[in-house]
């Protein structure tokens, strides 16, 4: 195999793993803990969100939110300032950036929910209420995830593609040239 053709294989394998990663990730609490806490009840669901959500939670997702929309959006204006801008990584960029921002939107939702636990004590009914009102708003949340997810490794491979493209003298002093339009 060459090394052209075995360095594209890999990280093909790569970015099938991140897209793999980036599904299953997003939409675990969805498919797999919620379901399971439902079986279990919303009183066990309360009990591990204090100590997991409210408790390490706090520092970790606030961080991993606000940091993933402000380098979401950092790579969109910096794409959108370059000289280059072609399609194939606008739309699946922008379209991140845009995506990463509802996500945000539906934490404005599900946050509030997932903090009342500190307040509502072991109500039943009420614990109840939040796990249904969370429930769905994590289950928008995870969608809206993994189709951003996507966007961004469709924005890498785009991305990718132009940064180790080939190109011959000619098309570099065509690309000066256009660059250099109005």
């Amino acid at each position: 195999m060459k090394t052209r053709t075995a360095l594209g294989v890999a990280l093909c394998l790569i970015i099938v793993e991140q897209l793999l990663g980036t599904v299953v990730d997003t939409l675990n609490r969805t498919l797999v803990e919620m379901p399971a806490w439902k079986h279990l009840g919303a009183q066990a669901w309360a009990t591990f969100s204090r100590s997991a959500d409210l408790g390490n939670g706090t520092i970790l997702y606030p961080l991993a939110g606000i940091g993933g929309l402000a380098l979401v959006l950092a790579a969109a204006i910096v794409f959108r300032l370059g000289p280059r801008r072609p399609w194939s990584v606008a739309i699946p960029l922008y379209g991140a950036a845009l995506l990463t921002i509802c996500i945000i939107l539906t934490t404005t939702q599900a946050a509030p929910i997932m903090l009342s636990l500190r307040r509502i004590g072991n109500d039943p009914r009420a614990l109840q209420q939040a796990f249904d009102g969370f429930y769905r708003w994590d289950s928008i949340r995870a969608v809206i995830g993994t189709v951003e997810g996507c966007l961004e490794i469709w924005a890498l491979v785009a991305l990718s593609s132009l940064v180790f493209e080939k190109k011959t003298p000619w098309q570099e002093q065509g690309a000066v040239a256009s660059s250099a339009k109005p």
